[in-house]
């Protein structure tokens, strides 16, 4: 075996003490006894935390709940929904339509109601009478003469000679039968013996005032006559009937003259 030299192995062993490493001929630095005695200590006090927090196991993640679907719409509901709301501009024509109607009401007249002697000469002129065929619906003529726009009024001046050529119808052919001196064609039926006393009164009061546009106040005395209880005949005597006959019947029931 070679032996080292021993001015190699101070050199060495100089070396290692600048490097700061210890070499085996060194003791080695003693411990001092209460740290070694402490260290086991130390261990002993660390081991029961480690095992007192045991690690849990992990959880796995959970889906989130699906969120509940809406309940549908009822039908009723949809409509609603759906139908068309009442534009802005509408609502205060609509707050003020009210008030408007009762505006527009007020500037309206009306309708006055036919009075009996009316009603009754309507139904007449229009039905059982035929007088409509012969002078027209609106009482502008046809057959026979015309009897709107005053034409009636001008043919019998006085409402007696009205009910008297109503009651006997026209006089023979060639004859005057108005006061507006017209010839009779014989073309105006009798009635007496169809119509009661009170229709003939009503048709001519009727004609004097819905075509002829009589006053009612100057028919006074006929419309009296017309509602007087117990004095007219049921009929008027076609060819006995005269002005004469009918003041008589005025005079019995307190009707002056007119």
């Amino acid at each position: 075996m070679v032996e080292v030299p021993e001015h190699l192995l101070k050199r060495s062993q100089d070396r290692r003490k600048d490097l700061g490493a210890t070499t085996g001929d060194e003791p080695a630095a003693e411990v001092p006894p209460s740290e070694t005695a402490a260290a086991p200590a130390v261990a002993q006090t660390q081991a029961p935390e480690a095992t007192a927090t045991p690690s849990l196991p992990e959880l796995p993640d959970l889906e989130p709940e699906p969120e509940p679907l809406p309940e549908p719409v009822k039908p009723w509901v949809q409509a609603a929904l759906t139908r068309k709301k009442i534009p802005v501009w509408a609502v205060p024509v609509l707050i003020f339509l009210p008030f408007w109607a009762i505006i527009f009401a007020g500037t309206l007249e009306s309708p006055e109601r036919d009075t009996e002697i009316i009603a009754m000469g309507r139904e007449v002129y229009d039905g059982d009478g035929g007088c409509a065929g012969c002078h027209g619906a609106e009482g502008g003529g046809g057959i026979g003469p015309a009897l709107v726009g005053g034409e009636v009024l001008a043919a019998f001046v006085d409402w007696r000679d009205h009910v008297i050529w109503v009651v006997n119808g026209s006089p023979p052919a060639g004859q005057v039968y108005n006061d507006q001196g017209e010839i009779s064609t014989a073309g105006m039926p009798s009635n007496g013996d169809k119509l009661s006393a009170r229709e003939i009164l009503a048709v001519a009061y009727f004609e004097r005032v819905e075509f002829g546009g009589a006053s009612e106040a100057d028919l006074h005395d006929l419309e009296l006559l017309f509602e007087a209880d117990g004095v007219l005949p049921n009929q008027f005597d076609v060819g006995q009937t005269f002005p004469s006959t009918l003041n008589g019947l005025m005079a019995s029931a307190g009707i002056g003259a007119g």
